[in-house]
């Protein structure tokens, strides 16, 4: 038996062999790098048809048969806002109030460029103002308005659109209304002052 499976062993054509597995290894990569591309539906595109633009929205509770996006925690509740910096500037503002709180910005690609955390060092009021990534912001002309010099952190932002996303961590039923009452202070609104 063992000389027999032996045999087989050395039978084998190992050229033919290594072309199958490189070629494999090739529509395994192929695969991997095309599935983005093939999938009808982003995660920015499920959000952003159900969201008014440039408000912030608390989402419902998580659960299995209500899920805005896959793989959302359910042990958090999360506040969403779909901007659009076409018109232009658009004002963020937020408190993290407790550890594994966190506020990030998403590209409608997918890529996050901007993120926030708290933790028990650090618990930031954040408040941004988001601009397109041209300057006609600043003049006052093209896609809008001017905005005036405010104590916000500037963030020339790399899309002109895209999803802020705040994630609070649900910490138990006494903390909730707390949590709750923070996301929604939590603002995402378009400014329309005009520059000094």
């Amino acid at each position: 038996m063992l000389r027999r499976l032996w045999a087989r062993v050395l039978s084998i054509n190992i050229p033919l062999a290594a072309a199958a597995l490189f070629a494999a290894a090739i529509l395994h990569i192929l695969a991997t790098l095309a599935t983005p591309h093939l999938i009808p539906t982003s995660g920015y595109g499920r959000l952003a048809g159900d969201l008014p633009e440039n408000t912030m929205q608390v989402l419902p509770v998580v659960a299995p048969d209500a899920q805005p996006l896959p793989f959302l925690s359910p042990d958090a509740r999360y506040a969403v806002c779909r901007f659009d910096t076409r018109d232009g500037a658009v004002s963020i503002s937020a408190a993290l109030p407790d550890p594994g709180w966190v506020l990030a910005l998403f590209s409608p690609a997918g890529d996050n460029f901007f993120t926030s955390v708290a933790s028990p060092e650090r618990r930031p009021e954040v408040s941004l103002l988001l601009v397109p990534g041209d300057d006609t912001w600043r003049l006052g002309t093209g896609s809008g308005p001017g905005v005036a010099v405010t104590g916000e952190a500037t963030l020339t932002i790399p899309a002109n659109e895209g999803i802020v996303v705040i994630r609070a961590p649900d910490r138990g039923e006494a903390y909730r209304p707390r949590a709750l009452a923070e996301l929604k202070r939590a603002t995402c609104r378009y400014r329309r002052t005009r520059a000094s």
